[in-house]
């Protein structure tokens, strides 16, 4: 489960906004998509960033490319997607100076948030240490998806802006796989299991009705709004709230 809390909307001075960032590549040249997790891009390397999952984990975005089969599937459903790639999203973080870092959660079952106050996106700290390539792939996922969310400004979530941020779970999931056809999503994780896996099963499940994702996110998000302004709300949003 990937949740968002309440925000308001921050206030970044002019320093915020200019922050220098140091790279130790330049992102305008194009590297090899890496195909191991042993041999990861790492071009985004602030020195914010002190843990090096974090590091791996974000830099896994920057060659994170979705199928485009899958991209007309989800929207079909009505999905409006906060990026069309990985970089898409690195790009925006940089850009927007969010910090990632490991945090305390309440519950096991929180497996990242959107800080909206500090613009930080947080990472359960059960996974501070994990040697899991499926873990530390899921955190991906995780930062893609919180990004999703930090980009609308505004304080309020959706029914619509879940589906829209749980659908990059999906997309990033399966093209993961695809991409690091080594690694094992069987383990017994609960940010792989509940927080990715279950996403890419059930949007691309063979039930045109998607019966069992309104199920799950009636239980999960059927008390917020069905959309907003910025999420306008899809069928599938309404038959959620239904």
């Amino acid at each position: 489960m990937i949740t968002l809390t309440p925000y308001k909307i921050p206030y970044y001075n002019q320093k915020q906004k200019t922050e220098a960032l140091s790279f130790s590549k330049d992102l305008s040249i194009k590297q090899p998509t890496p195909t191991t997790l042993s041999t990861f891009d790492d071009s985004f390397n602030p020195s914010w960033i002190k843990d090096e999952n974090i590091h791996k984990a974000v830099n896994n975005l920057n060659y994170l490319k979705f199928d485009k089969k899958d991209i007309k599937t989800i929207e079909k459903l009505g999905v409006i997607l906060p990026f069309s790639s990985g970089a898409e999203a690195l790009k925006f973080i940089k850009s927007s100076n969010i910090r990632i870092k490991f945090d305390t959660f309440e519950s096991n079952d929180i497996h990242a948030r959107y800080d909206f106050d500090n613009n930080c996106i947080k990472i359960n700290e059960i996974y501070k240490n994990t040697k899991n390539p499926a873990e530390i792939l899921a955190i991906s996922e995780a930062i893609l998806h919180e990004a999703g969310h930090a980009k609308d400004l505004d304080g309020d979530s959706s029914i619509q802006e879940e589906l829209d941020c749980l659908a990059l779970n999906a997309l990033s999931h399966r093209a993961f796989k695809k991409q690091f056809p080594d690694v094992k999503f069987d383990e017994d994780s609960l940010i792989v299991k509940d927080g990715v896996c279950v996403y890419a099963d059930l949007f691309f499940d063979e039930d045109s009705t998607k019966s069992n994702l309104i199920n799950r996110l009636k239980n999960k998000y059927g008390t917020l709004p069905t959309g907003d302004f910025i999420h306008p709300p899809s069928n599938l949003a309404f038959k959620i709230k239904s």
